[in-house]
């Protein structure tokens, strides 16, 4: 499962319920704008434990709730987490070169 865009469906989830805007939130949050909004809802970002408070703070919710699987759509449940064979910048990393030789102790 791809953490990150767990996060941010469940703050989708949990402003749209609250009837906010992008713009709404990122104004109680004060330091974070509309666009870190929508990079967060979609999945673009990996908010710190400090953010994560913030932003359940911001929409009345506990951080568990950012967690939250119940009634996520497939897609994302059964999706990969973007640091399994990717960068950060969503290039593929390079293969570690393993280290096999001759057997030893012949």
């Amino acid at each position: 499962m791809d953490v990150d865009r767990l996060i941010g469906w469940n703050f989708k989830r949990l402003r749209s319920k609250l009837g906010l805007s992008q713009e709404e939130v990122a104004l109680r949050l004060g330091t974070f704008d509309q666009g870190y909004i929508s990079q967060l809802e979609g999945g673009e970002r990996n908010p710190t434990a400090r953010t994560l408070y913030r932003l359940a703070k911001a929409l009345n919710a506990s951080v568990g709730e950012l967690f939250e699987s119940e009634g996520l759509p497939t897609e994302i449940a059964e999706s990969e987490s973007k640091a399994s064979g990717k960068s950060r910048a969503g290039r593929a990393l390079p293969k570690k070169k393993s280290k096999t030789g001759p057997a030893s102790g012949t």
